[in-house]
């Protein structure tokens, strides 16, 4: 019974950790037509960032993790500009294949400065609490907090702002936003934005979670994908709930298989669900 706990206690966790890069990509996808592969890499970077951050000054660790996503950001919307823009026009594969490149590069650029080893966060060791009958440490209960915080905002930011209607409108018809008074590349420079920050929080956050190596977002590009897809393009709900159910079977499916096999899972579920439900979970 308290193995049934811990592994519900972890599906959620690391659904809660995977669903903000998941829902960044879903976002670029609907918006811009680009399966966007270099943003499992911002988690990678994100979470190198940190580390930087963290030796080279004082700050608390929450401000870390909010300079080193805001950095990502910035990275994210500096690619975009000097190498998706021009071939915004050429159709969707010279864009997929600069963004395996780019997957490519940013990871290599972590190997270069921070070496290949794992590394931890010097974080202060933590005493589980008892939530509900359920072990989880504070450490961790924040991740769950601070990503359904994140994700709620999302929510809001793009339910009930002008932003968020003009990545409606351009996600519909990028030619009629534009004759509505809408600039698609300003809404294209903002989406990068906001799906780096997330990615790279959730870079951090898994970072937190387990330990830093080179591979944090490569190992969680598949289930990403998976995510997106399962959560219906562009939704922000379906992409979280996704997210839950994605990692809840990942982690229960280590009772009976070898961890070694836990990513593939995401895609038999996928595959499963899809059949069920061709437009996603969350289906308009």
């Amino acid at each position: 019974m308290f193995e049934i706990k811990q592994y519900l206690v972890s599906g959620i966790l690391i659904g809660a950790i995977w669903m903000l890069p998941a829902i960044g990509i879903s976002l670029i996808y609907a918006v811009l037509r680009i399966p966007h592969f270099a943003f499992a890499e911002f988690m990678t970077l994100g979470a190198y960032l940190a580390l930087g951050f963290a030796a080279a000054t004082g700050l608390p660790f929450p401000a870390i993790a909010l300079l080193a996503a805001v950095s990502c950001g910035l990275a994210a919307v500096i690619m975009d500009q000097a190498v998706f823009r021009p071939v915004r026009q050429s159709g969707v594969l010279p864009a997929m294949l600069l963004s395996l490149g780019a997957m490519l590069i940013l990871q290599n650029i972590v190997r270069f400065f921070w070496g290949n080893g794992v590394r931890q966060y010097r974080l202060p060791l933590q005493r589980p609490l008892d939530v509900f009958g359920f072990n989880i440490t504070p450490n961790h209960l924040a991740i769950i907090l601070v990503s359904g915080a994140v994700v709620f905002a999302l929510y809001v930011l793009l339910k009930w702002t002008r932003f968020g209607r003009e990545v409606r409108a351009t996600a519909n018809n990028p030619e009629l936003a534009r004759v509505t008074g809408v600039e698609p590349e300003r809404v294209y420079l903002g989406l990068n934005g906001v799906a780096g920050i997330l990615a790279g929080l959730g870079g951090v956050m898994m970072a937190v979670y387990t330990s830093l190596t080179p591979l944090v977002g490569w190992n969680s590009l598949l289930p990403l994908f998976a995510i997106a897809l399962l959560g219906g393009l562009g939704r922000v709900g379906g992409a979280a709930l996704a997210a839950l159910v994605i990692g809840l079977t990942s982690e229960y499916s280590l009772m009976f298989i070898q961890s070694s096999y836990k990513n593939a899972i995401a895609f038999v579920v996928l595959a499963g669900l899809l059949i069920l439900r061709p437009r996603g979970l969350v289906a308009e």
